[in-house]
């Protein structure tokens, strides 16, 4: 099932929902901590400069899509298609991502949602494809992990390995 939806409505929509999101990231920065010293930018300054940038472009795409110069206007009977049950999977996939991170941690849902994403998509026998999609998934949250807790120093739920490694 698929729903048909035109394309100059579907980049408004979209073009919509990404600058209340900006929005609300925005009015979110105003509750981080001040700079510790004066004159210099606090924690939210580099935020803030992300979001104005987004917000601009936002604002220039939909300028451009209601003054109507814009070529999607010239070509209004342009329809996107949208695969609802793709579409839902992926909001299912993502949603319950984030609810598991919590109850079984970062590194065992990681490696569970990319075993089942390349097990639907590798070919080969069953062995074959079960060593190849648990390798994968394996040097993947490993790779993950490394990137988001070691280099990025960024908090999350980890059940089994190290938050940090000492140098």
């Amino acid at each position: 099932m698929q729903i048909a939806i035109s394309q100059r409505l579907a980049t408004i929509a979209v073009t919509l929902a990404t600058s209340l999101f900006f929005v609300i990231l925005l009015w979110r920065t105003f509750g981080f901590a001040p700079s510790m010293l004066p004159g210099y930018p606090g924690d939210s300054f580099f935020p803030r400069l992300v979001i104005g940038f987004g917000l601009i472009w936002c604002g220039v795409l939909l300028f451009r899509l209601f003054k109507g110069s814009d070529i999607i206007v010239a070509d209004d009977h342009s329809e996107v298609l949208v695969p609802l049950r793709s579409f839902s999977l992926i909001c299912f996939y993502v949603l319950s991502y984030v609810l598991l991170l919590d109850i079984i941690g970062f590194e065992i849902t990681t490696f569970l949602f990319v075993s089942t994403l390349f097990a639907t998509r590798l070919r080969g026998n069953h062995s074959q494809r079960l060593f190849r999609t648990s390798l994968i998934s394996f040097i993947t949250t490993i790779f993950c992990w490394a990137i988001f807790a070691l280099v990025l120093n960024v908090n999350f739920p980890i059940k089994f390995l190290p938050n940090y490694i000492d140098f």
